[in-house]
């Protein structure tokens, strides 16, 4: 029987880094996922997700994770489903682990919403996949 083995490839800037106000979505510009074999995210079974805060909120804020979804390769998106909460500590610069992001669609665009207190920040996807050697 073989083994599988996790395999990662390189991160992915789903949003780029830009302010972001309380009770909004990031203006930063957002890069398109894509699991098929000639995108971005290759074969990607699932996602680590990270907030990398540059600028932090005055107080302890929290955030979420959205994703939009394509279901026609990537030429049109859905609205933004939730998918993952984040913590964010008013204590300067910080990448935070978030979670993984499982089950997503082929085709999505992946945005952070700031919920109480605004802050600066980009959102990076880790895509990861098995394989056996």
């Amino acid at each position: 029987m073989a083994r599988t083995y996790e395999r990662y490839l390189d991160a992915i800037t789903a949003q780029a880094s830009a302010a972001i106000t309380a009770d909004t979505i990031s203006g930063g510009t957002k890069t398109a996922i894509n699991k098929a074999s000639s995108g971005n995210a290759d074969g990607a079974l699932w996602f680590e997700v990270y907030l990398d805060v540059t600028v932090a909120p005055s107080v302890d804020a929290s955030a979420e994770i959205y994703i939009e979804p394509s279901y026609d390769g990537g030429s049109n998106y859905g609205a933004e489903d939730y998918a993952l909460p984040c913590a964010v500590k008013a204590s300067g610069a910080s990448k935070y682990k978030v979670g993984n992001l499982y089950d997503t669609s082929e085709n999505f665009y992946a945005v952070v919403y700031a919920i109480d207190y605004g802050f600066t920040a980009s959102l990076i996807l880790v895509p990861v996949y098995q394989a056996d050697a």
